[in-house]
């Protein structure tokens, strides 16, 4: 009886317009790219680069977005990145003279101007700027496995009706994976986890052999499982995996362990407490308020001032929570293994959500490799879901339910009553769309421009996070005008397609600003024959 773990880690990230004319409206997204470049992708680069000369055999499963790839692909943004560090560090020298009196401050204060320096010299030296070509590398060697997704963070249930907007959705995504990484990818991954019943079969004819489904999607199916969900299902011969329930409230529910008192407490960031004469050059008049990466105090609230950060104690306390998280996943295997000894093996299928634990957990990174590290003390095999699914008849047949990782397992938090009214707008734009399409089947020239920018900001406005923002009250302003901007775009794209007219610095001044999917073909929206 064989008992493997599958560790996946979603990425994700919003576009942003990163202009001159829109650098303070859209700095707190901006800022919040920047530091998923310093606190995960640099450290991860970095870990692998540790595993690859100590031979830890290894492979864990990443998911990086089209929009993603495209940010970091920006030169202008690279640039904007080792300011940012530099800034960051003109802030820590002002933090050192406030904080003069203060030793253990300064101590920290001190270890953060000294990571910003070497982030800036990793990235600029070591890594020439370009991160992608390097976890392309690690792919090639086998050390992590890059899952294909969607365009944008579509919410794929919401356009059941619209099976055009589906395929326009995964075909972008699969042309932006083949145009970075240069390979088609065997695992897609479902924008929060969203399924709906024959949804794997477009997944299908795009060549995938695998995704993820929320563990509702076994638990609540026709057919529930034998095993339950921890093993493998299929439907045809596409293959399904169930993430693992328990991940969420190890973490997350009230006593989960990134709450322990001697993490780092994020919202103690002098970002939302100094003035911002205080914050220059980090953060700029006007602005909305977001970290500078200088929090000092621990998540112990039992002294009224706070506990001051202790990187040691919350290091010993990192390696403590890894062991914990092995212990607690390798007892449910064997408790699965005992009470059925016929089936060959068991996966646990682990997924990490950066934006949510970035957003919330400082020590995610360290925790992550500690878990790798330690994992060689126990019973359970690392693996890759794609290794899983050569033979896929071998594997139980099931009709999933409809499920999602998003708000109670339904998204119901991505149509409530805050951001409802962004469908109706979505609608029509994407019936618009898919109608532009079949009126003109092979137009060139302006026509051909405006119709792949409406196709792109169509697809912006797509995106899930959007909806999540506004229903959470986080980054409102940014993600209300970030999609009346794209609505706004779209509808003068139709209106000018219809009158023929049309003003060509309007249009080349967006081309500029929304190049997110430079490659684009608005045919992909067509109605496939």
């Amino acid at each position: 009886m064989q008992k493997k773990i599958s560790f996946i880690i979603k990425a994700s990230q919003e576009f942003f317009r990163h202009t001159d004319e829109e650098e303070k409206i859209n700095a707190p997204m901006k800022n919040k790219f920047f530091e998923n470049i310093s606190n995960v992708y640099i450290p991860l680069l970095n870990m692998l680069e540790r595993f690859e000369t100590e031979g830890n055999k290894f492979c864990f499963s990443i998911v990086m977005p089209p929009v993603l790839c495209n940010l970091l692909s920006s030169d202008s943004l690279q640039e904007d990145y080792l300011n940012w560090l530099d800034n960051r560090n003109i802030l820590g020298q002002k933090e050192l003279i406030r904080n003069k009196d203060n030793p253990k401050i300064i101590s920290l204060i001190k270890a953060e101007i000294e990571k910003n320096t070497l982030l800036k010299n990793q990235f600029a030296e070591k890594y020439q700027k370009r991160l992608l070509p390097v976890f392309k590398y690690y792919m090639q060697k086998g050390m992590i496995e890059i899952l294909g997704t969607c365009g944008t963070d579509i919410f794929l249930p919401h356009y059941v009706d619209l099976p055009e907007i589906i395929s326009a959705e995964i075909e972008t995504g699969l042309y932006s994976y083949r145009k970075v990484f240069g390979t088609i990818p065997e695992g897609f991954w479902l924008c929060e986890k969203g399924y709906f019943e024959g949804l794997e079969k477009i997944i299908k004819a795009y060549g995938y052999s695998y995704t993820i489904v929320d563990s509702r999607s076994f638990l609540l199916a026709e057919n529930i499982p034998e095993n339950g969900t921890y093993r493998p299902c299929r439907i045809g011969n596409f293959v399904l995996f169930a993430d693992d329930y328990y991940v969420e409230k190890e973490f997350f529910a009230e006593k989960g362990l990134i709450y322990n008192k001697k993490y780092l407490n994020l919202n103690s960031d002098i970002g939302f407490e100094l003035d911002i004469e205080s914050l220059l050059p980090v953060m700029q008049e006007g602005t909305l308020r977001f970290s500078t990466g200088y929090s000092y105090l621990n998540r112990d609230v039992s002294q009224k001032e706070g506990c001051i950060y202790d990187r040691d104690s919350a290091h010993a306390q990192v390696i403590e929570d890894a062991k914990s998280f092995l212990e607690s996943h390798s007892a449910r295997l064997n408790k699965m293994c005992e009470e059925d000894s016929n089936t060959d093996f068991y996966i646990d299928v682990c997924t990490f959500d950066l934006d949510k634990f970035n957003k919330n957990w400082f020590e995610f990174t360290d925790f992550f490799e500690n878990v790798i590290v330690l994992l060689n003390q126990y019973d359970i095999e690392n693996t890759s879901c794609s290794s899983l699914c050569a033979n896929p008849s071998v594997y139980e047949k099931i009709t999933p339910y409809f499920s999602s990782s998003c708000g109670e397992g339904y998204g119901e938090n991505l149509l409530s009553s805050k951001n409802s009214w962004m469908m109706r707008y979505i609608y029509k734009a994407c019936e618009r769309m898919i109608d532009l399409a079949e009126r003109f089947p092979s137009d060139s020239g302006l026509k051909n421009r405006l119709l792949n920018l409406g196709a792109q900001e169509l697809l912006l406005s797509l995106s899930s996070k959007l909806a999540q923002y506004i229903d959470d009250s986080d980054f409102l302003e940014y993600a209300e005008r970030r999609f009346t901007e794209s609505i706004v775009a779209f509808t003068y794209i139709f209106d000018a397609l219809g009158s023929n007219t049309v003003s060509t610095e309007w249009l080349t001044r967006i081309e500029a600003k929304d190049s997110v999917f430079p490659w684009m073909n608005y045919k992909i929206f067509a109605k496939k024959k």
